[in-house]
């Protein structure tokens, strides 16, 4: 008689236990892909320099006396695949980024803003977030022309 008691024991143990799971808070795990790059195209600058900034639409605008030239490489918001559970809010953490120049020079990136904008609730298991940045861009004697590129950690703060 012990022995069937003691397997009953365990038996819901164990259906208790997975009864239970779906009511256990769970973090949220979210997965990005990259799917198309932050790009701010080719642009000039004048004697004062400026920001140019692009979007999560798309959209560039400037500052100063920076001039977009659209020739070459086009002017493209980030865009990332973002997996995680429905019902997860996600929020990114905005940080600067340093661009390093062909020739030593450098020049400071910001992410500005996002498609949906942040915080949201995910509504799908993936979730395609469009993200700006505004790039503050030197004067010309403190900059020197070249292609300009480097890593943005963007940081996504998921739960629930």
């Amino acid at each position: 008689m012990g022995k069937k008691s003691i397997q009953q024991a365990r038996w819901w143990a164990v259906t208790g236990i997975l009864f239970l799971l779906p009511w256990l808070p769970v973090k949220a795990q979210v997965r990005p892909t990259i799917i198309q790059q932050l790009n701010f195209g080719t642009f000039s600058t004048g004697q004062s320099g400026g920001t140019i900034t692009i979007s999560p639409t798309g959209a560039c605008s400037t500052t100063g006396d920076v001039i977009p030239i659209n020739k070459g490489g086009v002017a493209t918001p980030a865009v990332i695949e973002l997996e995680a559970p429905i019902g997860s809010r996600i929020a990114i953490l905005e940080t600067n980024s340093l661009l390093k120049g062909s020739n030593g020079s450098t020049m400071t990136l910001r992410i500005k803003g996002s498609e949906p904008a942040m915080p949201f609730m995910t509504k799908a298991p993936r979730t395609s977030i469009t993200i700006g940045g505004t790039l503050t861009v030197n004067r010309p004697g403190h900059m020197s022309s070249g292609k300009y590129d480097g890593q943005i950690f963007i940081t996504f703060l998921a739960g629930e």
